[in-house]
């Protein structure tokens, strides 16, 4: 059980909870919630990593029991069936194909041949595939964000492998938290961030790790020393648009900003 690797802490002192997860969802998971009541942490914990283990069985193409493989395997033109949850998911990846003029895109490839309607999908092209890896972490973190509120709780951080952030209130002894970002090819730090019921997402290359951006348009990667990062009261929003400003010509960026008033996006020569 992945999951059973799980740790906790609570801090008397400053009232807060620290839960971590080594390995979900591609990476690592924290989160800090401040709040004085310790059973009540603990439900949610508990909510919370089985929230990230649900979707996990449905969205990691790397775990050849999820959803997401077995539809990848089958290279089916058949219709199958699919879960209520990966219906949901697809149509708010059709939304986000369509309002980044296809630039996000989990075929990588044409999200236009994908069918899918009454909870079944077909790939009718043998060669598509879905891969949700610039989805699935700020589509948790909005599930995350609505678990809390549910239980009236306002001051929480939670932090996917330092890429995807969401700040929820504030920092027990601050009225905000601040999150640096640093250049992935000499650790200086490029901007430091103040977030306040807001989700920053950060999307680049890295010296191990820079062929892993590519433009569904052209199927070209981008392998430049660039990076970007994206502030939207959105996770999944934030998340989404930080790949895509990397894939994105400067006219495109332009464009995309119009659909999403709410962000503030930046990109950065390394």
């Amino acid at each position: 059980n992945r999951m059973s690797a799980t740790r906790y802490q609570y801090y008397d002192n400053e009232s807060m909870f620290h839960g971590f997860i080594p390995h979900i969802m591609g990476t690592r998971f924290d989160i800090l919630i401040i709040h004085p009541d310790v059973t009540l942490l603990h439900r949610i914990w508990v909510t919370i990593t089985n929230e990230l283990e649900y979707l996990d069985r449905i969205l990691n193409r790397f775990d050849p029991k999820s959803e997401v493989s077995k539809i990848n395997d089958l290279h089916s033109q058949n219709s199958i069936p699919i879960s209520a949850e990966l219906g949901n998911i697809l149509q708010l990846c059709q939304y986000y194909y369509e309002h980044t003029f296809h630039l996000f895109d989990i075929t990588l490839k044409d999200f236009s041949k994908i069918q899918f309607c009454n909870r079944h999908i077909s790939l009718p092209v043998s060669e598509l595939t879905l891969d949700f890896g610039g989805f699935a972490k700020g589509y948790a973190l909005q599930k995350i964000r609505n678990i809390l509120q549910q239980e009236n709780l306002q001051n929480a951080f939670i932090d996917f492998g330092n890429s995807s952030i969401l700040g929820m209130g504030h920092h027990p002894y601050g009225n905000c938290w601040k999150v640096s970002f640093l250049n992935p090819y000499n650790q200086s730090i490029l901007k430091e961030f103040k977030l306040k019921d807001c989700a920053l997402s950060t999307s680049g290359n890295t010296l191990q790790y820079n062929r892993h951006i590519i433009n569904p348009l052209s199927g070209i990667y981008n392998g430049e020393r660039k990076a970007s990062t994206v502030l939207s009261p959105d996770p999944l929003e934030a998340e989404i648009l930080s790949t895509v400003w990397m894939i994105a010509d400067h006219r495109q960026r332009e464009h995309i900003a119009k659909n999403f008033k709410d962000i503030q996006a930046t990109l950065y020569d390394l």
